[in-house]
């Protein structure tokens, strides 16, 4: 039976429609099989040997066998333009921001099939980025976010994550903390807390769990098989994780990982960071008591058409009950 079920942070609808779907096993293609493709290729632009091709941020270590490296993204989104607006009948700024790229080192390992160690000093990495942008007070906000697939937006088979710092709080980001805020100031607590308690509670919809972290089939999945990885100790801010934390997040964000890749042959997907803005941007909702840092999977397993362009609700015919159990 379909049912309308309302995300209790946006308030945003979904509509679970099972009656369209496949089982969850139907959603894979051909099993996975082993990657005949090398750890290095030659006119990769991301490659070991192709260096040159790119001007350099960083890379970790700082040497010759370097595993994850920084460079700015040559077909950059934003860049360090002067700052302007406009404010007559229409709105505008000037795409002010930076974009840069962070480059795992072997050509054939996507992140499901990483060491957890290179997972590891990814997330570290990200976090040192995360740090040194802040320090720019012209930002909001700073996005982190991977594309595998041709399907989910990726142009470039080797895996690598991108850091996108924009001068505003995106809407959907905004809309999110305000959805936090709001029932804070209701509730007495945070969403996501209150979400992991219930969670817990009716134990429908937990992947698994770990010391410090969560991994759920949200309640109004937008799409087969979204996941989400929640830090169970409450912190608004991604930047402020404990290096024990990043140790405990690189094993999970593998074995989630690992699981969508073999169950569902290795599908496109996203994933996106959300946290809470620079202090400096003065957000309305700026307060750490509300939001909760957390880690979206997105895979590209439905498409929007008609209804869901026309009313903004996505059609999921997958229930995330079913997804987790498949899943678990």
């Amino acid at each position: 039976m379909s049912q309308f079920r309302q995300n209790p942070i946006s308030k945003h609808w979904v509509l679970i429609a099972p009656n369209r779907a496949k089982r969850p096993e139907q959603f894979s293609g051909a099993p996975v099989i082993h990657d005949t493709t090398p750890e290095i290729v030659t006119n990769c632009a991301f490659c070991v040997g192709n260096e040159s091709k790119n001007a350099e941020i960083a890379k970790f270590p700082n040497n010759k066998d370097w595993q994850v490296r920084i460079i700015p993204n040559k077909f950059e989104a934003l860049s360090h333009v002067p700052l302007s607006s406009q404010k007559e009948f229409y709105v505008s700024r000037s795409g002010s921001g930076d974009h840069e790229v962070i480059i795992t080192r072997h050509h054939n390992e996507p992140i499901a099939l990483q060491s957890i160690s290179t997972v590891e000093l990814t997330i570290h990495v990200l976090r040192q980025r995360y740090l040194d942008l802040a320090q720019h007070q012209h930002l909001a906000y700073i996005q982190i976010f991977h594309n595998h697939g041709k399907d989910a937006g990726a142009s470039m088979i080797h895996p690598h994550y991108q850091i996108i710092s924009t001068p505003m709080v995106p809407t959907g980001v905004h809309d999110e903390i305000m959805g936090c805020y709001h029932y804070f100031n209701a509730h007495q607590e945070c969403i996501y807390c209150a979400i992991m308690k219930e969670e817990k509670k009716q134990q429908e919809r937990v992947i698994f769990e770990t010391e410090d972290f969560m991994v759920i089939a949200p309640y109004a999945s937008r799409s087969p098989f979204e996941t989400w990885i929640l830090p169970k100790k409450h912190n608004a801010n991604f930047e402020e994780i404990s290096d024990k934390e990043i140790t405990q997040l690189a094993y999970v964000l593998k074995v989630t990982m690992g699981q969508l890749f073999v169950k569902l042959s290795d599908p496109p997907l996203n994933f996106y960071l959300h946290t809470l803005p620079l202090a400096h941007a003065k957000h309305s909702g700026h307060d750490r008591r509300s939001f909760h840092w957390h880690l979206t999977i997105f895979p590209r397993l439905a498409y929007w058409s008609g209804f869901e362009y026309a009313t903004g609700i996505p059609i999921n015919p997958m229930t995330p009950e079913d997804a987790t159990k498949f899943l678990k």
